[in-house]
């Protein structure tokens, strides 16, 4: 297990890809229940200063996940499915125990101004990790990948805010 942490540590450092992690169902399955409960205690982490539906939030895990599928079944790549979403899954889970850790210090030290700018720093390295990751599966360049992310990742905000109601004054 500790071996398999650490690729999946190497592919958010950029060292290695989605074809480093073991084709294996079983830990598909582990990166899904972990990416589950991480955004489960974020979301009860959130909950008291915003007001989250985990049911919205699981579905716009699974537009991404979606989004990323008909990508490799664009470029003809279904076998390199379960090693991407693997990747992908396990990396979000990952990313997510270090927001929650980031969380939790910002309200231990009352720090609101590094939660939020940690919090964005944290949404880009899963954005350039994310492309990095689609880009080693469909065998691209990284800016082609952070790119498809990036869309993505703007596919998901629209789905998000098209079920929330903006705040007042905010622009949209």
């Amino acid at each position: 297990m500790q071996l398999i942490l650490k690729v999946f540590f190497d592919v958010i450092l950029l060292r290695r890809g989605p074809e480093d992690i073991p084709k294996s169902a079983l830990l598909l399955m582990m990166a899904i229940a972990s990416a589950v409960v991480v955004n489960m205690l974020f979301g009860a982490m959130v909950e008291t200063a915003y007001e989250t539906d985990f049911s919205l939030e699981f579905a716009t895990e699974l537009v991404k996940i979606a989004s990323y599928i008909i990508v490799l079944v664009m470029f003809g790549l279904v076998s390199r499915l379960m090693q991407t979403m693997t990747a992908i899954i396990g990396c979000n889970a990952i990313l997510g125990i270090v927001s929650i850790a980031v969380l939790m210090l910002s309200q231990q030290f009352n720090i609101v101004e590094l939660d939020g700018i940690l919090a964005w720093l944290v949404i880009f390295w899963l954005i350039l990790v994310e492309g990095h990751i689609i880009s080693r599966a469909v065998k691209l360049h990284l800016i082609t990948g952070v790119a498809t992310a990036v869309v993505i990742f703007i596919l998901q905000i629209g789905f998000y805010y098209s079920f929330v109601e903006l705040p007042e004054g905010a622009v949209g």
